[in-house]
């Protein structure tokens, strides 16, 4: 469904890929007019101001969405596949980016581990990649996601607009930063702490525009952000697709 063809990376300070036309003009307008409702979301104050619906924030309202609505079915059917992550791995190896990851059969892990036993060798780690995606949502009213480089478990992030074309005022702001420390020995960040927006500098942003899939692979320094938004009517938001590969 995801149509990467088109993508273009950056590679400092960490890879950062844009892709537009992502999905088929079609299966896009049917997101945006079945895009969940306000009520449902659940709001995060801890990164920023941002509304969540995830399968960890109002689980039961997330997945009744997703029955009730059948493009949004079709679409959690395909992250949730292994053939997804399986594209998106290649299509980062095509582009010099190769993460040394691929999801492994319970079959090649009983294997592994059946020679690590024999060999007396302690057991080994095997990561299984796993994908999921959130709904997001933040008022122009100041919304915003303070600088942060994601949680360890994060291997690829993908972002979203969820929007219709002249819906979005380019003075309300809203794109996704890459932003990097004023004090360059707080750059290392692996675990994930938070700054505030004046102890970075921003690099470069990327507009918050329709149709476009933002990827971000995660690493010690993949420090992004959203600033503070600057529009004045509440009922206005900024509403994403956030997907995430994630190793466990």
């Amino acid at each position: 469904m995801l149509n990467f063809e088109s993508i273009k990376f950056d590679y400092d300070p960490y890879p950062i890929g844009l892709a537009r036309g992502a999905l088929d003009a079609d299966l896009y307008r049917e997101l945006i007019d079945t895009f969940p409702d306000d009520q449902t979301f659940v709001l995060k104050e801890f990164n920023g101001v941002k509304y969540s619906l995830s399968r960890h924030n109002n689980k039961a309202g997330y997945f009744d969405h997703l029955r009730k609505n059948e493009a949004w079915g079709r679409f959690y059917d395909y992250i949730a596949s292994e053939s997804f992550i399986v594209d998106t791995m290649t299509m980062l190896k095509a582009h010099n980016i190769d993460l040394g990851l691929a999801n492994v059969s319970w079959q090649q892990r009983a294997l592994k581990r059946f020679k690590a036993l024999k060999k007396r060798s302690p057991q080994p780690h095997i990561p299984r990649l796993r994908s999921r995606f959130e709904f997001s949502s933040m008022p122009v009213t100041g919304g915003n996601i303070r600088p942060h480089t994601d949680h360890p478990s994060k291997v690829v992030t993908m972002v979203i607009p969820i929007l219709r074309e002249d819906e979005w005022k380019e003075e309300y702001g809203g794109g996704t930063s890459v932003v990097w420390p004023k004090d360059r020995a707080r750059s290392y960040n692996f675990v994930n702490g938070y700054m505030d927006f004046d102890e970075v500098d921003c690099v470069r942003t990327y507009p918050f525009e329709p149709n476009q899939c933002l990827v971000f692979v995660k690493t010690y320094n993949s420090w992004h952000a959203v600033w503070p938004m600057t529009g004045n009517d509440s009922k206005v938001l900024r509403r994403t697709l956030t997907i995430n590969i994630e190793a466990n």
